[in-house]
């Protein structure tokens, strides 16, 4: 079985790279780390591709959209009162005995061959099989690439695998949230020229050559605000494997606290800046004048559409400046001589969260609950994008042979590193003055050596602990309701999200 490292940074530039590593287990050797390796190019298609592709992409959403909508309907009609029936023999039978989905779709349930482990399709099956009858009943769906169209399914069911797994319930889209499709097969390339099976060739910046003995895996189309973006998913199987470390061999490990006022402390001293890419003042000043001229412009208009136009490119380029910050500074933390990166484990979303309603029970008035003051502080938090800056370093880390160690940060700023005495007056700012034994120091330099030393008892806990040999690998178990979800072995594989 594989586990899968979540350190894949979701990013089109146009000469950024970025890569996945997948973690296999092999006897008696332990981990190794095979490389996937994403390279972005921006495109030149003409006139005539760029139509077209537009048009894929709008098929596409509402193809998704459908399928959406039909495995909704397929499940709700299932707790339908009425006559019961055997979906195999389409007899009558017993309503206890009805199999109920929790993701079906309409069309035929069952595989032609009886050889099959399994002979049910699951939901995503179904809807590819009716491809061919999709395409027949609607002739402009057959201009599209087949594994296209498969992988839009195929989309709809790692939402629907996310939701299982505790997240959001799938949403349909709309023309602002889905704006790409993927190639499976059949892409290839030549000096500055590539071909997208039903497209054909087509130019683009060839800014980084793809290495000799890379094969693509399959390709990603994306349109942003200046233009459409390929994202080539590429693999050398002839590149010897990496062994990955175990907790038992670090020996040097380096902490990491992130913030706002700074966006990185080390734990040796080491800070960096805040760039405040989209929360600076001259930003937030033309993004300001930029969304006033998309208002006062008539909706539907040709001078409406170019406004909105230099906002998502004022939006795009606060981004990449962004993005190319937060890779100088992982690819500067993982250069340090160290084993291991001890990072915190935030909940973000957490943080973000509105705060909570605050109401006079004698009068019944809403009273202030301090939402408006942390308006400025969610945009910061936002700006500084540390779960990217995270991820990041997780990738750069995996790549260099080195660990990344995420730790609860709890309490991690007011904790004393003399005696061990927490309290929340021990921190004044970016001053630390322990109330019980007097200890000072910087503040956020204390929590990243906190940070660091929580990571190092991990090691050290990892490394006396006699290892469980009773221990199995929880078995696959084929799930009957979504209550037993959690009998899965899951691998979540990132590389698949946000196309």
């Amino acid at each position: 079985m594989a586990l899968l490292f979540n350190i894949f940074p979701h990013s089109f530039a146009a000469d950024v790279t970025s890569s996945r590593y997948e973690v296999r287990m092999r006897p008696k050797t332990g981990q190794v780390i095979i490389l996937l390796t994403c390279y972005a190019y921006k495109l030149r298609p003409n006139t005539t591709q760029s139509v077209t592709m537009a048009s894929w992409v709008n098929m596409l959403r509402s193809h998704y959209n459908w399928c959406l909508n039909d495995r909704i309907t397929h499940y709700s009609q299932q707790f339908i009162q009425g006559d019961y029936c055997d979906i195999r023999t389409r007899a009558e039978a017993c309503p206890l005995t009805c199999f109920v989905s929790k993701n079906g779709a309409t069309g035929e349930p069952w595989k032609d061959t009886e050889t099959a482990k399994n002979p049910r399709r699951s939901a995503g099956d179904i809807q590819i099989t009716a491809l061919p009858q999709l395409k027949a009943a609607r002739p402009w769906y057959a201009g599209i690439d087949s594994t296209v169209l498969q992988q839009n399914v195929k989309r709809l069911d790692i939402a629907y695998k996310n939701f299982f797994e505790g997240r959001g319930f799938p949403k349909f889209k709309n023309r602002s949230n889905f704006t790409s499709f993927t190639y499976a097969m059949g892409v290839k390339t030549q000096g500055s020229k590539i071909y997208l099976p039903k497209l054909g060739w087509m130019r683009f910046y060839n800014s980084k050559p793809i290495p000799n003995g890379f094969i693509i895996k399959a390709a990603t189309i994306r349109q942003r605000q200046d233009g459409w973006y390929v994202s080539l998913r590429i693999e050398d199987k002839t590149v010897p494997y990496l062994v990955a470390k175990s907790l038992t061999e670090v020996r040097s490990v380096i902490g990491c606290d992130l913030g706002i006022t700074k966006l990185v402390h080390l734990s040796d001293g080491h800070q960096f800046e805040n760039p405040r890419a989209g929360n600076n003042k001259k930003t937030k000043h033309l993004l300001k004048i930029r969304q006033r001229r998309v208002n006062r412009k008539i909706k539907g208009s040709n001078n409406r559409k170019k406004a909105s136009r230099k906002v998502g490119r004022l939006h795009k380029k606060i981004s990449d400046k962004r993005q190319a910050y937060q890779w100088w500074v992982a690819n500067t933390i993982v250069s340090r001589r160290v084993d291991a990166i001890a990072l915190e484990d935030l909940n973000v979303s957490g943080m973000l969260r509105r705060c909570r309603v605050k109401k006079d029970e004698e009068s019944g008035r809403f009273l202030p609950n301090g939402q408006s003051r942390k308006k400025g502080l969610n945009r910061a938090i936002s700006d500084a994008a540390w779960n990217e800056l995270i991820l990041k370093i997780e990738y750069l880390a995996a790549k260099r042979g080195k660990i990344a160690i995420k730790v609860d940060p709890k309490h991690s700023s007011t904790e004393c590193r003399n005696c061990g005495h927490i309290d929340g007056s021990n921190r004044d700012g970016e001053k630390f003055i322990c109330s019980a034994c007097g200890f000072f120091a910087h503040a956020d330099i204390s929590a990243a050596k906190n940070i660091r030393d929580r990571a190092l008892e991990m090691v050290r806990r990892d490394s006396t602990e006699p290892a469980d040999k009773t221990a199995k690998r929880p078995k696959y178990c084929k799930e009957k309701s979504p209550r037993l979800r959690d009998c899965h072995w899951r691998a979540w594989e990132p590389w698949q999200q946000g196309y």
